[in-house]
């Protein structure tokens, strides 16, 4: 391919963990972004615009990486004690959407900026023992966190490239959201989960490694780091990830990729005190536990990318977690799938 696919085909296995809130998941929106190489045949606009659609999907339960079923984790009175491992609320299925418009600007053959906007859409299904809510769902959606984002970029051989990315993530996502849940009539502050935006400036930091050639190999690290507290007295848990990937041509303009990643995450600090119950267990559900977030995950990831015409790219992933080690019981991550298209103006 004439284009260089230096993000794209970087640090696109999915960034969001078990029990994840969806900002984390439209931090994977920097990957979509491709570093145009500066072949004489490609367009000398430096203007690039993308656009990325992300689902994921959580389903089934972990504690540690032992299965737990939706009944195990609901509590039920009268046949069993109520314990920090089980919750008056279960959520069964949740899913978040993230859809990214990102826009970048090539300063030089070396230096890239973008900004990148999100708009987020999230649902979660739920079963609980509290009267006329044995089954709810919950939805919210609006704009998330906005990113702006510089990278650099050298060659140290013919075939080797390196690149690093660091920028802001400013706090723009609501984490204000309300919604009708059995913890009191009418609208109440919602979970972790089903909040737009962290609240805080965040700050991701992005490293590759690419030896290129009929055969492609890619090494990667990436954090995100977080700052202060926000107003709802939390901060989310920083993440952190490896990453490897192979990529082969199977024609002149598809490529096929699969890889790899180590992910890590915190749990979340502090806690947003209008989520709890007067109770000696004070946490309605688990994810209303600011300790139940975070843990480990290896993923797999598999996808191509198609080069449509010299300035228009598509690209399809797919990432499914091959293990998971949460600070349960949390809600498992059970597949991530992205669709982006990428076009130089």
């Amino acid at each position: 391919m004439k284009y260089f696919k230096y993000i794209a085909s970087f640090l696109f296995c999915s960034q969001c963990f078990a029990q994840s809130t969806p900002s984390e998941l439209a931090e994977m929106s920097f990957d979509e972004l491709f570093f145009i190489d500066s072949s004489p045949s490609a367009s000398t606009s430096p203007w690039t615009l993308g656009y990325a659609y992300k689902f994921a999907e959580y389903k089934g339960y972990l504690d540690g990486d032992s299965s737990l079923s939706n009944d195990e984790v609901l509590w039920e009175p009268g046949n069993e004690p109520r314990t920090s491992d089980n919750f008056p609320v279960v959520p069964t299925v949740i899913t978040q959407e993230v859809h990214t418009v990102s826009l970048a600007y090539e300063i030089s053959p070396q230096w890239q900026v973008s900004l990148l906007v999100p708009y987020i859409r999230q649902e979660t299904d739920h079963i609980s023992i509290v009267g006329n809510y044995e089954t709810f769902v919950i939805e919210t959606d609006g704009l998330g966190d906005i990113t702006t984002q510089a990278t650099y970029r050298w060659n140290t051989g013919s075939a080797e490239t390196w690149a690093i990315g660091f920028g802001l993530r400013l706090p723009t996502g609501s984490i204000d959201e309300e919604g009708d849940t059995p913890r009191a009539p009418g609208d109440q502050e919602l979970p972790y989960t089903m909040q737009l935006g962290s609240g805080t400036y965040d700050f991701p930091l992005d490293v590759m490694y690419k030896l290129s050639g009929k055969h492609q190999i890619t090494l990667g690290a990436s954090a995100n780091i977080r700052t202060g507290t926000n107003d709802r007295g939390y901060r989310l848990g920083n993440n952190y990830k490896l990453t490897s990937q192979y990529s082969t041509a199977i024609s002149q303009r598809v490529d096929v990729f699969g890889g790899l990643s180590l992910v890590y995450s915190d749990s979340i600090h502090g806690q947003d005190d209008a989520l709890l119950i007067d109770s000696p267990f004070p946490y309605p559900a688990s994810i209303t536990n600011p300790d139940l977030y975070g843990g480990k995950k290896v993923n797999l990831n598999i996808g191509l990318l198609w080069e449509a015409t010299n300035d228009f790219y598509l690209k399809l992933d797919i990432n499914k977690p091959v293990y998971q080690y949460l600070n349960g019981p949390q809600p498992k991550e059970n597949w991530t799938g992205a669709f982006s298209l990428t076009k130089k103006l």
